[in-house]
């Protein structure tokens, strides 16, 4: 039986391997290994630098009247461009009849681009301004039209849809909602 050699399993004993301790910064045998780099694969860090409310879900209310903001902006954008068309005859008829159509094709394009940043979740500042601008142009036109003698009720329907918006956008959930965003109207 022959005696192993003396010295083999000491660390450093082995000419041909020398143990020596492991270069400064990275770790020996017993050292934990490092973090994993940040990329793709590796979990995200605690604080995100995202904003608090960043993710938050749009309430219906805004929602809602950004809809209502895109429709009548839409179709009172529309309307305005064929009555482009016919604006020299509006002027002929009554120059207080062509600039309120001017004005109210001006305002429908505002609430059209006011409602869809609001969709976006960027201020409602200009669908609110824009919906005061329009309750303000169909109350003119109301005057207009009852003293010529028409129905003041056609116009109605111009008061209800801009009030319901500036209502929806003015309940606390949708404040609190731009106010988590850090957004003020």
């Amino acid at each position: 039986m022959s005696s192993p050699t003396p010295g083999w399993d000491q660390p450093g004993s082995d000419p041909n391997h020398p143990q020596a301790p492991p270069p400064q910064g990275q770790p020996g045998w017993g050292a934990p290994p490092p973090p994993p780099p940040q990329g793709y694969g590796a979990p995200a860090p605690s604080w995100s630098g995202a904003p608090a409310g960043y993710g938050a879900q749009r309430p219906g209310q805004v929602t809602a009247a950004a809809v209502i903001g895109i429709v009548i902006g839409g179709l009172g954008t529309l309307g305005g461009l064929l009555l482009l068309f016919g604006i020299g005859l509006l002027f002929e008829i009554s120059a207080i009849l062509g600039l309120l159509a001017l004005l109210s094709f001006a305002t429908a394009v505002v609430v059209l681009v006011g409602a869809i940043q609001a969709i976006q979740g960027k201020s409602p500042r200009l669908l609110i301004l824009g919906s005061y601008a329009s309750i303000g142009i169909q109350l003119l036109y109301t005057i207009f039209a009852m003293s010529y003698g028409e129905s003041w009720f056609t116009g109605i329907l111009g008061f209800i849809l801009p009030i319901l918006i500036v209502f929806l956008l003015m309940q606390p959930q949708s404040k609190q909602y731009y106010a988590a965003r850090g957004i003020s109207y």
